[in-house]
């Protein structure tokens, strides 16, 4: 750095750098638009985020964002819906960023069984559609007591793909099977 401070001269009475900037400082942030460092560091962020996940978790990054979205949406609107029944729990709240962990763990490692063998061609795919699948669901269920979803969906949906329905179907199969 010595070597740029040697080079300076008088312009109009201030004394410059010879390359134009007043120090490797004003290079450097000049250079890396540091005055915008939070937007420049959420791009990289994301650029790295999307490198990654092409990389070693999905051949298409999209997917996992609509994904972490579709969690982002459903944590919020269950954090909503715990506020509104009164039924909020702090200790609760943190489950979450160890679900996004988790869900990208399994994801990758589908992702690599299915790369190391052709047999699993098919393992990425359900573990996605799997999860796409929860997690669409209990943000409906969030919606729905929320009161965001007509009643009339909620209690359909609940009739037809809740739980309690396919256990009692399940049960019902099992009683006529022995009849």
């Amino acid at each position: 750095m010595k070597f740029f401070d040697n080079i300076m001269y008088t312009h109009k009475g201030n004394t410059v750098n010879f390359l134009g900037f007043d120090s490797v400082n004003d290079f450097i942030g000049s250079l890396l638009r540091l005055k915008y460092w939070s937007f420049n560091t959420s791009v990289v962020i994301l650029g790295s985020l999307t490198s990654f996940i092409t990389g070693y978790v999905w051949d298409t990054a999209p997917a996992v964002y609509t994904l972490w979205s579709l969690m982002a949406a459903d944590w919020l609107t269950g954090i909503l819906k715990s506020m509104k029944k009164k039924e909020f729990s702090s200790y609760r709240l943190f489950r979450m960023p160890l679900y996004f962990a988790a869900v990208s763990f399994l994801l990758s490692i589908s992702w690599w069984i299915e790369k190391g063998s052709s047999l699993f061609f098919f393992l990425p795919s359900i573990v996605i559609a799997g999860f796409y699948s929860v997690y669409f669901t209990s943000l409906l269920e969030n919606l729905g007591e929320l009161g965001l979803l007509p009643k009339t969906l909620v209690s359909l949906l609940r009739k037809k793909f809740g739980l309690k329905a396919l256990i009692e179907k399940i049960n019902k199969q099992e009683e006529d099977d022995k009849a």
